[in-house]
């Protein structure tokens, strides 16, 4: 079998990286010798993070969606390599420069140039392919890089599916923004090509219902609850240890939409919790889940310990995560967790955690009401610290219960989401 999946990672989403391992183990569990591909927007982290062969997802970048794609020898005007052009050719091309219009001219044609090549190479690669998987996670959105970004990139890659003759399959898709026409067209012609299709979520199911979703599409849950994970041994602490993950959210380096005012609260109030938590007597672990949130979760720390003195400070620790593996195992290591991301929560309820979630969006809320724990589900531009750590006493307190409710319900979910993996790749031998 050769299974090839389609992902808008590879820039350090632990959360899109474990619907991706998930995958892996899904496939591998059933077929040991499939071959396996993934095109991704940055294929050399594809490759060392899973093992796999990888090639970029995209012809080019565009504002908030990148594509790294690995270099391509440098060829001249006249099609040697390595040979600069003629005195000639640059003046030539400083003349044309020059004019007006002529750089987004040029653009355009670059841009369609490599439109082009890249159609042509992923046909070429994705011949006798069997499967072309989307991965889950939130690929239904435009929100990062608009309808060109990655609606643009579901529907090319169904097209490049059905010449292929390989099935096109949409496992556990969640619904982001979806708020121009051509963003809704683009999904809507993927939907309409796939061979099966299913939805992290009602919610999700019904917002896509104006890109083609239909009320009989089956909700089967996020793939990560199938990652494979082993509890690791070993005495809980004498202190309770929390958890504290916050986010880009709003931050004007990286966020489409940003807000200093927003991305401000944001961290004073994440920074707030964790004092409180540390001033309770709790050991805190502040980290992040994605590359982006390395600066605001070292900024939130230095803010919290900035208000900490002599051994409350030594308990407030910095807790840096690069791998799925790590982050897993911190999880675990957790009495609850505050986090503002959606597969920092969901992957928190995978290891038993209970979670006060601040959400920063449509998908977080949904998921705690999913779980019945609206309780400990708060927006993050109303987030408070001293109602918020009411909560989380609360939360503690019946700490035993929930997490047994979670196990169980992260426990169905498994079996779902591994049942669904039959349905598309066939039963384990």
């Amino acid at each position: 079998m050769r299974v090839a999946f389609v992902s808008p990672s590879g820039f350090g989403n632990l959360g899109d990286a474990a619907i991706i391992e998930s995958l892996l183990a899904g496939i591998r569990r059933r077929r040991p010798d499939a071959e396996i591909v993934g095109f991704t927007l940055n294929p050399g982290d594809t490759r060392v993070r899973h093992g796999v062969d990888a090639y970029a997802c995209g012809a080019f970048s565009l504002p908030h969606y990148p594509i790294r794609k690995t270099p391509r020898r440098a060829h001249s005007d006249s099609g040697h390599p390595g040979e600069d052009p003629s005195p000639t050719t640059r003046r030539l091309r400083s003349a044309v420069g020059a004019l007006p219009g002529a750089q987004e001219g040029r653009r355009a044609v670059t841009m369609a140039i490599a439109e082009l090549r890249h159609r042509r190479e992923v046909a070429r690669r994705l011949a006798g392919f069997d499967h072309v998987v989307v991965a889950g996670g939130g690929q239904l959105d435009e929100f990062w890089g608009g309808p060109f970004g990655h609606p643009y990139t579901l529907y090319r890659f169904s097209q490049v599916a059905r010449r292929a003759g390989a099935r096109f399959d949409i496992l556990s898709v969640g619904t982001g923004s979806l708020a121009t026409r051509l963003g809704r067209r683009f999904v809507g012609r993927a939907l309409g090509a796939a061979s099966y299709r299913s939805f992290r979520d009602a919610r999700s199911r019904e917002l896509a219902s104006a890109a083609g979703a239909d009320a009989s599409d089956p909700v089967v849950p996020d793939l990560a609850y199938a990652l494979p994970f082993t509890p690791p041994g070993g005495a809980p602490g004498a202190r309770k240890r929390i958890g504290v993950a916050p986010m880009c959210y709003a931050d004007p380096r990286v966020w489409p939409k940003p807000d200093a005012a927003r991305y401000a609260h944001h961290i004073a109030s994440m920074a707030g919790i964790a004092v409180r938590a540390v001033q309770a007597g709790h050991e805190v672990a502040m980290f992040g889940t994605d590359r982006p949130d390395t600066a605001p979760v070292a900024e939130c720390h230095a803010l919290a310990a900035g208000m900490l003195a002599g051994e409350d400070r030594a308990r407030l620790v910095l807790t840096p995560v690069e791998d799925v593996k790590a982050l897993m195992a911190l999880l675990a290591s957790c009495d609850a967790v505050v986090a503002a991301r959606f597969h920092g929560v969901l992957l928190a309820h995978v290891v038993g955690c209970p979670v006060l979630a601040v959400s920063h969006e449509r998908k977080v809320a949904t998921l705690m009401a999913e779980l019945g724990h609206e309780r400990y589900c708060a927006p993050i531009d109303t987030f408070d610290p001293a109602e918020a750590s009411a909560t989380l006493a609360e939360l503690l307190a019946r700490r035993d219960a929930l997490a047994q409710q979670i196990q169980e319900v992260a426990a169905s979910y498994r079996r779902r989401a591994e049942a669904q993996y039959d349905a598309v790749f066939g039963a384990p031998p």
